[in-house]
């Protein structure tokens, strides 16, 4: 995991490879913390977004934008995804997003 709300630097990504991430989360894990602090219940996906560069020389950069509509498509399958099935958890608000 990466301190987010920003990219993971290139010197970040070759050490996360090298240690032998796949991916790299950016801020779940301390938003999870703070819910379950404060007595919530919680249910975290993650959706990847965005391939990262291990090289200095590649002209491609990580494109906000294309982060941004990323997050809009695959939104829309989640919710056809998450909320047929989140009216069966107790306590569970299944109109989120909509």
């Amino acid at each position: 995991m990466v301190s987010g709300p920003n990219f993971e630097t290139i010197a970040e990504a070759r050490m996360l490879w090298i240690l032998g991430c796949d991916s790299v989360g950016m801020s779940m894990v301390p938003e999870v913390t703070v819910a379950k602090h404060c007595g919530l219940q919680v249910v975290a996906l993650s959706l990847i977004t965005n391939k990262v560069s291990l090289d200095y020389s590649r002209e491609e950069k990580v494109n906000h934008e294309e982060v941004l509509e990323i997050c809009k498509m695959r939104a829309e399958l989640l919710q056809k995804l998450w909320l047929p099935d989140s009216k069966k958890v107790p306590g569970s608000s299944p109109g989120w997003g909509t």
